[in-house]
């Protein structure tokens, strides 16, 4: 950009205005920047500043991103308008685009911004382009077939009743690797994937007037790659007949990075997850081990000095075999604690023994009558961190329902079949309205754990039809062993 381009920018914060300015100096866009904080500023700014480019924050004290947008609308100005602010929810940055936005940034990812603005310039002057060639059309076709043919974006025109296409560009016979004879031989449907044509085929029975965006479609090159083009398309008369004008501009490698972005968001995210259970995991298992090795002594110490003290001094008075028993029972409370908190070991005991265990653990201290089930499955099937996931979701779930179900039995069962794993812990308790409650903190745990294999969980009850949990894990998660 040669041109030293004036820049509108709304912003009420100074720092972040001094952002925006040095991440512009850094990329090297030469520019005028004006900054103004107030709607009265906004609309002189616009009237005596004459931008070529419109930066908005999305919120100010009184005034939004929103209106900033109509009032460039009301007032015809016809520039890139770039909203860059903090956070915005994704449908309110999809609804400014739709009303006419040009792009949204972060102020987390200021490095977007000088590639948003170029996009945005160039797509200002395409646009522009497409608008004086429409005018030229209808003025002289000569100067119409020099706009098309020296246009860099790849342009033709379809037969809008034959779907033909009848003329091509230098820049399309070169981005899709036809020659010109070729491209004039082919269908614009041969363009497209075979299982596209019925989207396109449907697209263009719909009448509309003027310039229209269509939208990102998948195209197919000569030699069968396959790419996503962002269209415009115009009808308009060209040697007496109705063609549609397109012009398709590659966007494949674009939506390509954003996916690895989005992907590596993911990824990034599960790290954090499976680190954060780790972490859980360590710590329960010190809090159980203190428990055990420590307060449990303490408490057996003090036992024995109480039992000794009886004994030498002859007392047999009953509060003080009442204290023995409560302190029997916090041994064995504590005892149990620390069972409950330190995992059991996978590489001595199986899934299927320490689930079995859990599980008579409960039924030997409550009336729960508890079966357990597998189909398909083997041992090695699962990693060690795996069967840990499974043995610590049946575990919440148990004590969900000892707390809240009131049930009388439950089937816990692990299934294994080519697309999946699936755990299900089904009660036959008092149920709850899945549409009312909010998930709990047990719920969060377990939808996190299974999130670190790309697993999904589902509940199923209503009220008085008891409750099913199910926890479905990608097979693709299987030990190599087993596959």
């Amino acid at each position: 950009m040669s041109k030293r381009m004036k820049i509108l920018h709304l912003e009420d914060l100074y720092e972040d205005a001094e952002l925006v300015a040095r991440e512009l100096k850094k990329s090297g866009i030469s520019n005028e920047l004006l900054v103004v904080n107030s709607r009265h500023d906004f609309i002189k700014g616009i009237q005596e500043f004459s931008p070529d480019i419109i930066l908005s924050d999305h919120s100010l004290p009184s005034f939004n991103s929103h209106e900033a947008l109509k009032i460039t609308k009301k007032m015809n100005i016809r520039v890139p308008f770039i909203l860059v602010t903090a956070t915005v929810s994704e449908e309110y940055a999809v609804g400014i685009i739709r009303e006419g936005a040009s792009d949204y940034i972060l102020k987390d990812r200021l490095q977007r911004l000088p590639n948003a603005i170029s996009v945005a310039i160039d797509k200002y002057n395409l646009e522009k382009e497409n608008e004086k060639a429409n005018e030229t059309l209808q003025a002289s076709e000569h100067k119409y077939r020099l706009l098309f043919e020296s246009n860099p974006m790849p342009m033709w025109m379809v037969s809008k009743t034959t779907l033909a296409i009848i003329d091509v560009n230098t820049a399309a016979v070169e981005h899709y690797g036809y020659s010109r004879e070729e491209f004039l031989q082919i269908n614009s449907i041969q363009l497209r994937p075979e299982e596209d044509i019925d989207r396109y085929l449907r697209h263009i029975q719909v009448k509309e007037s003027g310039l229209k965006k269509s939208g990102i479609w998948r195209h197919k090159k000569k030699d069968g790659t396959i790419i996503l083009v962002d269209i415009l398309a115009h009808d308009v008369l060209f040697e007496e007949q109705l063609v549609t004008l397109i012009l398709a501009n590659d966007v494949t490698e674009k939506l390509e990075a954003e996916a690895k972005v989005a992907e590596q968001r993911i990824i990034q995210q599960k790290l954090i997850t499976e680190t954060g259970i780790k972490a859980q995991e360590r710590e329960r298992e010190m809090i159980g081990k203190e428990l055990h090795d420590n307060i449990s002594q303490i408490l057996a110490i003090a036992k024995l000095y109480l039992e000794n003290g009886m004994i030498k001094d002859n007392l047999h008075s009953e509060p003080l075999r009442q204290s023995g028993e409560i302190i029997n029972l916090a041994i064995e409370e504590i005892r149990k604690l620390s069972h409950t908190l330190v995992a059991p070991s996978l590489n001595e005991s199986t899934l299927v023994q320490v689930i079995q265990k859990l599980l008579e653990g409960i039924s030997a201290v409550s009336t729960l009558h508890s079966e357990f089930s597998t189909e398909n499955y083997a041992e090695h099937d699962l990693t060690n961190d795996m069967k840990l996931m499974f043995y610590r979701i049946v575990q919440e779930q148990m004590n969900n329902i000892l707390k809240h179900a009131r049930a009388s039995s439950v089937l816990v069962k692990i299934s294994v079949t080519a697309s999946q794993i699936c755990l299900s812990v089904t009660d036959d308790g008092v149920g709850f309205d899945t549409g009312k409650n909010s998930p709990g903190i047990g719920l969060r745990n377990i939808i996190n754990r299974a999130n670190v294999y790309d697993g999904t969980v589902q509940i199923t009850s209503s009220p008085g039809k008891g409750c099913t949990l199910e926890v479905m894990i990608p097979a693709v998660n299987l030990t190599n062993e087993s596959q």
